[in-house]
This record gives structure tokens, sequence and C-alpha cells, in this order.
């Protein structure tokens, strides 16, 4: 039975929402094209991978290789983002779809930051009324660049060379075959980008009238990244697409395989603190050093690493700490001292974490913000009391 969503009243009226099915001539993929152009928010790419999002539209139609891209964004933090919309009642939205993305991509990984910039500028002069550069029209839109706008082209060249970019390939609804495409796709190791299926599912809120429309998006599938590799497609006429995957080699001193938002931390990071390595390595060390461990979570954000302790009796999760993209240590004393509440412990076991993460910190009585530079901490005492801290929610939680 399928289900459907409902337009609910405070008295609990309401009524239920029709869905417009996909041989309904609703609207054509320019118009959906157009839609996301003016509202991108309504793809769901945070969820896929935050460092994505939010997403500034640089191109429509924009001419690589083989083809035309429908739609080109670029995060606030240097990240290319290409979607190619399909209908399902249009017969080439089909599993071809899937290597014609990873071409466009891969023809976007030979641009430079010079190409970019211009696609940016022609992209503006048809719909800003003016012509912007790509770092400008970025700060006209979200304000400034975080490690100012040299980090900002060093990052999106290196991402277009590395095919550090998200495709997405988005339609009314997503064919099985596609589905199987991307499946396909998975056996290899990985891929020098991610590939999204994102369904948009549209509904009438009027019986009678087809506008206003009710959007739901919707995460169909995703690449698995396990490491990035160089991907080659080969296209001919009347033959499946051929994907060649080739390793990236590791090389020492790498971040690793991350995810790319966690890979963007570690990058400003050692900007920020390029003059002084051993503040990065202390940070990575401290960080490196839960990573793994049985129920803890490594959590990249915007502009921090989120170090959390799962507890799977209670389905609590506690923030244990952070370290931002300054080099600072943060503790939210008052957020720990609520989940571990919620979990079921008495306020003494918080009261104690505060209060050597204070002396630790060096933070006065009476400040509720605990923030220290790594550099003025002692790090070892600092992963001991979090250590600590750990095995005595471990021990309570076996009892």
């Amino acid at each position: 039975m399928k289900a459907y969503p409902f337009l609910i009243n405070r008295d609990t009226s309401g009524q239920r929402l029709q869905p417009i099915e996909s041989k309904e001539h609703g609207y054509d993929e320019t118009w959906l094209q157009e839609l996301l152009r003016t509202q991108p928010d309504i793809l769901p790419v945070a969820e896929i991978e935050p460092i994505f999002f939010p997403m500034i539209p640089i191109g429509r139609e924009v001419a690589v290789g083989t083809g035309a891209i429908d739609n080109l964004f670029i995060s606030h933090r240097g990240y290319v983002i290409l979607v190619e919309t399909k209908l399902w009642r249009n017969p080439e939205a089909k599993r071809e779809v899937v290597a014609q993305v990873i071409d466009y991509g891969s023809a976007l990984s030979k641009w430079s930051f010079d190409r970019l910039n211009d696609a940016t500028k022609e992209y503006t002069r048809k719909y800003a009324g003016a012509e912007f550069g790509l770092i400008d029209w970025v700060e006209k839109q979200m304000g400034p660049v975080e490690g100012g706008k040299d980090f900002f082209e060093d990052t999106a060249a290196k991402n277009l060379r590395l095919g550090r970019t998200l495709a997405l390939i988005v339609g009314d609804r997503i064919r099985q075959s596609v589905v199987e495409m991307l499946n396909y796709v998975n056996q290899y190791p990985g891929l020098a980008m991610d590939v999204a299926l994102v369904e948009l599912q549209a509904y009438r809120i009027e019986k009678e009238h087809n506008w206003p429309l009710l959007i739901v998006p919707r995460i169909i599938s995703r690449t698995e990244i396990i490491e990035r590799s160089v991907v080659q497609v080969t296209v001919i006429d009347g033959k499946p697409p051929e994907i060649d995957v080739q390793q990236e080699k590791e090389k020492p001193g790498d971040v690793g395989r991350k995810p790319l938002t966690e890979e963007a931390f570690w990058e400003l990071l050692r900007e920020n603190t390029g003059s002084t390595p051993s503040q990065y390595d202390g940070a990575w060390n401290i960080i490196d050093d839960f990573r793994g461990e049985n129920g803890i979570e490594i959590i990249p954000r915007e502009g921090s690493i989120v170090v959390a302790l799962g507890l799977p009796e209670s389905g609590q999760q506690i923030s244990l700490f952070f370290v931002s993209t300054k080099a600072n240590l943060h503790v939210w004393s008052q957020t720990v001292a609520r989940q571990l509440s919620l979990a079921g412990f008495d306020d003494t076991l918080s009261k104690d974490y505060e209060e050597q993460m204070r002396n630790i910190l060096q933070i006065p009585k009476g400040r509720i913000e605990f923030k220290c530079h790594i550099s003025k901490v002692d790090v070892e005492k600092f992963r001991l009391t979090v250590k600590e801290l750990i095995r005595k929610v471990r021990l309570h939680e076996n009892k």
C-alpha cells in the first residue's frame, strides 16, 4: 500500500495530497533545472556530504567534452557539484546516465580554476545582471570565504584536479536500471567523485490546480567511497559504457581515506597553523587517538571535528569535545552534563569532568565557554581525562 503525505489542521481535519504521476506532463526538464538553479537547497546534499552545502549556482547548460552539464554549483568551501536532470517519462532516463555524469566529472577534472571562473562570469552575466568572478560571486551569496581568497582558489583548483566533486542525478522518479548501474559502480573500490541519485516527488496541494506543488526530496542511492580513484569512462554509440577505475596510491602524510568534509577540515587547519606545524600535529594526534575506538564517533562539521561517545543502552550520545579549524580545543560542559543526565547518570560524573577540564583548559570560575588553544594545553592530560570519563561511563553501562 502506497503512503501519501497529508496536510493536517489543528482540529485534525485535513486532506491527502495527490502525487503527480510520471506520465503527466506537469513540468519538463527545463523547468526542473530552473527550479534547482533558483532553489538549490531543495537538494539534500548535506545528508550526502556536508562539505557540499550550501550550494551556490555557477552554471546552466555548461558545455564540457561530450555534452553539457544541466546545473553546476559550488559550495562555500570550494567543492563543485554537477547535476543532471532526468524525468521518468523520458526514455533516456536510464542507466547510461550514470556513465554520462561520470564522464562529465572526468571532463571537469581537466578544468583549471580560470575555466571555472570564466563559467561563473558567463552565468552571472546572464542571471545576476552583472559579471562576477567566482570568489566575488561566492562571497556575495554567502559572505567571506573561510581561510581567505587564496586558500579558496587553491582548494577549488585542487578539488577539480583530484576529481573531488559531487554528481547528482535528479528526477521525478529514478528508474531501477539507474539504481542497478550505480550498484554496479559500487563494486569498484572507489570513485574520484561521489555520485548520488535524488528523487523529487511532486504532490498537488489543491486538487483543481497544478500549482503550488509540494516537493519531497529523497536520496535513493549513492556511491560508497572506500578509496579515491581515477575513473575513465569510454562511451561508444551502440555499446554499453566502459568504466575503468584505478586506485590512487596513498602517500605518506596524507589525511587518509576520510569523508571529504573531514579532509576539508584538516586542509583548513593546516592552512591556519602553517607556521607552527606542531599545532596541526597535536590536533591530528588527539583526534586519531580516539579514532576506531569502540563506541566513539568522529563527526566532521562546518569548521570543527567532534568526538562523541555513543551509549547503546540509552540511545544517548555524549559530545566529549571538539577541535576547531583554529586549533582550539572545546568542551561543552553543560551539554555533557545534560547528555549524561538523560542517559541516567547522576551529576557527580559531569561535575568532576567539568572541574578537571576547567583546570586543563585554564578556564576561570564562572566562565561557561570552555575553549583553549591547543598550544596552551597539556594534551596528554586532556586525553587521559577524556578516556577516564569514557571508562566510567562504560563501567556504569555494563553493571
